[in-house]
């Protein structure tokens, strides 16, 4: 009884950890998505933060936006990021911060935007994040 006691723990733990795992940034694939101009796909990307914009109101609540380079061995790009901080708690960003973001590829007329940085409280939308030195903000 206790073996299977403690083999049922040990399942418990390995999913309990395999659910919390953050997922890789894929910077090549996120450009290539980028490059297609695959609207609505889901991409994780890391780079240095490159500028830092107030933050905006809109219908949809309160954005922080920034801009991170995204860069692999054959492209690199600015991609525009607005994080809904009425549904997640703000990032600390500062230029020159290397951090880690999960998100929905959209396009308008300036060019790529990642949104869905944070869950979506209708799940509609894969969960996205933020993070930042170690801390993630979703």
């Amino acid at each position: 009884m206790r073996t299977r006691k403690l083999a049922l723990g040990l399942v418990v733990a390995t999913l309990l950890a395999a659910c919390s795992l953050v997922p890789r940034p894929d910077n090549a694939a996120a450009l290539a998505e980028i490059a297609r101009h695959d609207d609505g796909a889901e991409i994780v990307i890391q780079g240095p933060v490159l500028r830092v914009f107030p933050a905006s109101s809109g219908p949809s609540g309160v954005h922080e936006r920034f801009v991170v380079q995204v860069t692999s061995a054959s492209a690199s790009v600015p991609l525009f990021v607005a994080d809904n901080i009425s549904i997640a708690a703000a990032a600390p960003l500062h230029v020159g911060d290397v951090i880690m973001v999960k998100g929905e590829l959209a396009f308008n007329d300036m060019g790529p935007v990642l949104h869905w940085t944070h869950r979506d409280p209708r799940f509609r939308h894969q969960p996205g994040f933020v993070e930042v030195d170690g801390r993630i903000y979703e």
